[in-house]
C-alpha cells in the first residue's frame, strides 16, 4: 500500500511573546491561541504536520527554522522544515511588524528550491474591495453608497450628500478599530464623534462647530485612507448594534462552501459590533427568527448564503486564490440586507462563545483539507497570487479570470 504523502502546513503568525508571563502552556504567547489548537488537533488524523512560527524564527543566513509545536499539551519549540504551505495568520501591530513578515517571507521563497504557495491569498483594501463587487449587479444592490476619502477636504460633500450623518473607517483597517460615526444635532448644531481608536478602545467626542471637529479628524485619519458610507440604522429591537458574520471556506475538493455564520451584537451606543471591541456571539438563524419570523428569516439566510458565494468567487478572479473569507452583512430594522465587509483573514471564536464547537472544528479542518488538495495537486511549482508579494492589480472591469484562480475540482 502507498504510503500517504506527509504535508507541512506553517501557521504564520507575526510574533510569538514568551516569558514567565505568557498564557499559552509551554511559556509562549500566541496570537490566537484557541486556532492554532484547534489546528493542531485536526492536522494528524489529516495527516500533516502542523508547526507554529514567526519571522524570529527564521534564519536567513542558513536558512534554518524553528517553530513550536503542539506536544502532550504544550507548545514546545522545535527545528522545522520549510513548510509545504505557509496559513498566513499574520496580524500586524505595526509596520515594524508588517516589514519583518514581508522580509522573512521573501527570504525563505527566495532560498527554497520550489515555490512556497500561501494557503489564504490577500485582499486589498476596502475600496478596491468595493469597485470589485459592485461589478455584479446582484452584488451591488447590497452595498452601501462608498466613497473614498483620502484628505478631510472632503468631508463637507459628504456629509451634504448623507444628511450630516457618515461613517468612517479604515481603507485598511480590521476588528472595527479606527472606525467612527459623524452626526450632527439639528437642534443645537453640536458635532458628535464616536467610535473606536486605534487600540479599539470605545470614545465619544463633541465639538461646538465644523472647523473644530474637522481639525480633529484630520489628526485622528493621521493620513491613513478611509472610506465613507451612510450611518445604516442596523440595530436590533432593543436599540442594539448588530451584524451578521458568515465564515465561507473552500472544502477538500476544492469548492467553495458555507461553514458557519454568527450574528455579533455590541451594546447599545456603539458604533460597532466586533468580537474584539466586546461585542457578544449569538446563533445566526436563531437570532433572526426571533426578529422577522422563520419564514422571513429563511429568505434572508438564502439572499445572504447566495451573496457569499458569488462574492467569493468574483474575489477570486480578481486577486488570485483563496482559501477562506469572512463575509459580514448588516440588517435594518425594515430587513434591508446590506453588504459591509469581507476579511481574508477571518477568526473562529464567534462559534465557540455561543457554544457551536462543531462549527468551530470544522472551520479548522477545512482550511487544513484544502492545504492537502493542494499539495497533491500541484507537485509541479504552483502560482501564487499577487497578495504573497503585496501586489495588487487596478480593479477593471473587463478583466478575466485570473490563472491563478483555482476551483480545483469540476465534476
Amino acid at each position: 500500500m502507498k504510503k500517504a504523502m506527509l504535508v507541512r502546513v506553517g501557521m504564520f503568525v507575526a510574533a510569538i511573546e514568551s516569558g514567565a508571563e505568557a498564557e499559552d502552556h509551554g511559556g509562549i504567547k500566541l496570537p490566537e491561541p484557541a486556532l492554532a489548537r484547534l489546528l493542531s488537533d485536526a492536522a494528524g488524523p489529516l495527516g500533516i504536520d502542523l508547526f507554529v512560527f514567526s519571522p524570529a524564527g527564521y534564519e536567513e543566513r542558513t536558512g534554518r527554522l524553528t517553530g513550536f509545536r503542539l506536544r502532550n499539551g504544550r507548545w514546545l519549540e522545535e527545528p522545522c522544515p520549510v513548510p509545504d504551505i505557509i496559513y498566513d495568520r499574520c496580524f500586524y501591530r505595526n509596520a515594524e511588524e508588517r516589514t519583518s513578515c514581508r522580509s522573512a517571507l521573501a527570504a525563505m521563497r527566495e532560498r527554497h528550491p520550489s515555490p512556497i504557495p500561501t494557503l489564504n491569498g490577500g485582499l486589498p483594501g476596502k475600496w478596491e474591495v468595493y469597485h470589485t463587487l459592485r461589478q455584479d449587479p446582484s452584488l451591488a444592490r447590497l452595498l452601501p453608497e462608498t466613497s473614498s476619502l483620502e484628505r478631510p477636504e472632503t468631508l463637507p460633500q459628504l456629509l451634504r450628500n448623507h444628511n450630516k450623518d457618515l461613517f468612517l473607517k479604515p481603507s485598511a483597517g480590521m476588528q472595527g478599530r479606527g472606525a467612527i460615526r459623524l452626526s450632527c444635532s439639528p437642534l443645537t448644531g453640536q458635532w458628535t464623534v464616536a467610535g473606536r481608536t486605534r487600540k479599539n478602545l470605545s470614545f465619544s467626542r463633541r465639538f461646538n462647530d465644523y472647523p473644530a471637529m474637522a481639525q480633529w479628524i484630520g489628526r485622528f485619519m493621521n493620513h491613513a485612507s478611509y472610506i465613507a458610507q451612510p450611518y445604516l440604522q442596523l440595530l436590533d429591537p432593543d436599540g442594539n448594534p448588530f451584524d451578521l458574520r458568515v465564515l465561507v471556506q473552500k472544502t477538500g475538493k476544492g469548492r467553495w462552501g458555507i461553514t458557519g455564520s454568527a450574528i455579533r451584537t455590541g451594546s447599545s451606543g456603539s458604533v460597532t459590533s466586533n468580537l474584539h471591541g466586546g461585542g457578544t456571539a449569538k446563533h445566526a438563524s436563531e437570532y433572526l427568527i426571533g426578529i422577522y419570523g422563520a419564514a422571513k428569516a429563511e429568505r434572508m439566510m438564502n439572499t445572504i448564503q447566495q451573496a457569499c458565494l458569488k462574492a467569493a468567487e468574483r474575489l477570486e478572479n480578481n486577486y488570485g486564490r483563496l482559501a477562506e473569507l469572512g463575509i459580514d452583512f448588516g440588517i435594518e430594522p425594515d430587513g434591508q440586507i446590506w453588504l459591509l465587509e469581507v476579511n481574508a483573514k477571518p477568526g473562529r471564536s464567534s462559534f465557540r462563545q455561543f457554544g457551536d464547537r462543531r462549527t468551530e472544528q470544522l472551520s479548522a479542518e477545512l482550511p487544513l483539507s484544502y492545504a492537502r488538495l493542494l499539495t497533491q495537486r500541484h507537485q509541479k511549482p504552483l502560482i501564487t497570487n499577487d497578495s504573497a508579494t503585496g501586489r495588487f492589480q487596478s480593479c477593471r472591469t473587463d478583466r478575466g479570470i485570473r490563472p491563478d484562480n483555482v476551483q480545483e475540482v469540476h465534476p
